[in-house]
């Protein structure tokens, strides 16, 4: 089942079923950028930035965020290249 963003832009599919976890992320944050016209040099930092604080508020919302947190450490390891967290 595909999903689509909603904004007055032109509709476009952000996952499909075939698509893997990283495409899915990749092509979300296009979305956002190409939907809010961001024309910064970090549009895709400020892309993800906004992405995460919607996922953030509605985990906040559902009473999930701590379990969120806490599955964002455990995976810290499993990141794709160019996503990593280096330890200090």
């Amino acid at each position: 089942m595909a999903t689509k963003r909603t904004t007055t832009a032109p509709v476009e599919t952000i996952t499909s079923a075939a698509a893997t976890p990283l495409q899915a992320v990749n092509a979300g944050i296009i979305t956002v950028i190409e939907a809010t016209r961001i024309d910064a040099q970090k549009s895709r930092y400020k892309a993800m930035r906004a992405i995460a604080y919607q996922a953030f508020t509605e985990s906040i919302k559902a009473g999930d965020y701590e379990a969120l947190v806490q599955r964002a450490i455990a995976n810290v390891d499993a990141l794709p290249s160019g996503w990593e967290i280096k330890a200090r």
